[in-house]
């Protein structure tokens, strides 16, 4: 997967006229993911948790869409929105997943 060729800001949900957007919020220091619907905000999935690594929103995220109407997430959907989350973050976590990404790839 070539993270670079992928808009990792909005992770469109096939078939679900619905995109997640990615968020990590420096102050706090706290991941979450945003649910557009129609091009319109729908919901905040970690507006009220503690998430402080990009994996955490993950756990929960399909009992958020399914409560917002919105379908789970498939495996590779999963990936990029972690992918995302660690994009938005941005800094060494960004390049070391980068890394892994390309050294996994040469193997």
């Amino acid at each position: 997967m070539d993270l670079n060729a992928l808009d990792l800001t909005r992770i469109a949900l096939d078939g679900a006229n619905a995109e997640l957007r990615p968020v990590f919020d420096p102050v706090l220091r706290t991941f979450s993911v945003q649910l557009w619907k129609g091009g319109e905000p729908s919901g905040i999935h970690g507006l009220t948790d503690a998430f402080r690594y990009p994996d955490e929103p993950l756990e929960s995220l399909d009992a958020f869409l399914a409560k917002q109407g919105v379908r789970a997430v498939t495996g590779d959907e999963a990936v990029v929105v972690y992918a995302g989350l660690v994009y938005a973050k941005g800094g060494p976590d960004w390049v070391l997943l980068q890394m892994e990404v390309a050294a996994s790839q040469q193997s």
